[in-house]
């Protein structure tokens, strides 16, 4: 009976061991900046995720520039909805009609096939825009 109990107990101690075996080594990378966002992306998040973004607000949403699938579409220019009132380059001071690049009076047109993209007219050419919201 003793040895049994023996035999029982250096079992348990070897299963215990085993199953507390050493952490494997944790891999080393590098870090990295995670933005959580709880609603659609403000231009202050913007611009501090690239600081050479070309953006603008209408309608308290932001709308970015350079975005290549949105430049190979093709799209017509429908109606002017709105110009460009005020230029920042401090995301905080964001308001509907500001942006960044674009300059004062620059007018702003929707796109007869995307309710997500803008057009902006400007001396050099036209510009296209995407809504950037979450989803």
């Amino acid at each position: 009976m003793i040895k049994r109990m023996l035999i029982y107990v250096l079992l348990c101690s070897f299963a215990f061991l085993i199953g507390c075996e050493k952490e494997p080594a944790k891999q080393i990378s590098k870090p990295h900046i995670e933005t959580k966002t709880i609603g659609n992306p403000t231009a202050q998040e913007v611009l501090r995720m690239d600081s050479n973004a070309n953006i603008f607000m209408y309608k308290d949403t932001i709308y970015n520039a350079g975005i290549p699938w949105v430049d190979e579409l093709k799209l017509t220019r429908d109606i002017q909805i709105t110009e460009i009132t005020n230029q920042s380059n401090n995301g905080k001071a964001f308001n509907n009609g500001t942006a960044n690049k674009l300059s004062d009076g620059t007018k702003i047109f929707r796109v007869k096939e995307r309710n997500d993209i803008l057009i902006a007219e400007t001396e050099r050419g036209d510009i296209r825009f995407y809504q950037l919201v979450e989803g």
